[in-house]
C-alpha cells in the first residue's frame, strides 16, 4: 500500500461551518495551516466516499484546503467541511 502523507488510520465527517457557531469554527481552525489537496482528497476518497461524491472531489476546486492538529478542513463552495484525523 502506498505511503500517505499524513500519518493517519481513517478520516471521519465531524461537521461543517454551518453547523457551528463562530466560537467553535475558531476552535476548530485553530493553528490551521494550508495542507495537500491530493493527498486530503484522496484521503476522503477512501474513508468518506459518500463525500468525496457528494463535493465531487474529482473535478477541479479552487479552494484552498487545510490540516490542524485534529482535523483535515475540505473548502468545497465557501464551505469548510471539517474530517476528524483518527491517527495510527
Amino acid at each position: 500500500m502506498k505511503n500517505n502523507t499524513y500519518n493517519v488510520k481513517a478520516i471521519e465527517y465531524e461537521t461543517c461551518c454551518s453547523c457551528i457557531d463562530i466560537s467553535t469554527w475558531e476552535e476548530l481552525m485553530k493553528g490551521a495551516v494550508k495542507a495537500n489537496k491530493r493527498e486530503i482528497n484522496r484521503l476522503v476518497k477512501r474513508f468518506e466516499p459518500t463525500f468525496y461524491n457528494m463535493l465531487a472531489l474529482n473535478f477541479y476546486n479552487p479552494y484552498g484546503y487545510f490540516r490542524t492538529k485534529h482535523h483535515f478542513v475540505v473548502v468545497h463552495s465557501a464551505i469548510e467541511y471539517f474530517f476528524k484525523i483518527i491517527e495510527s
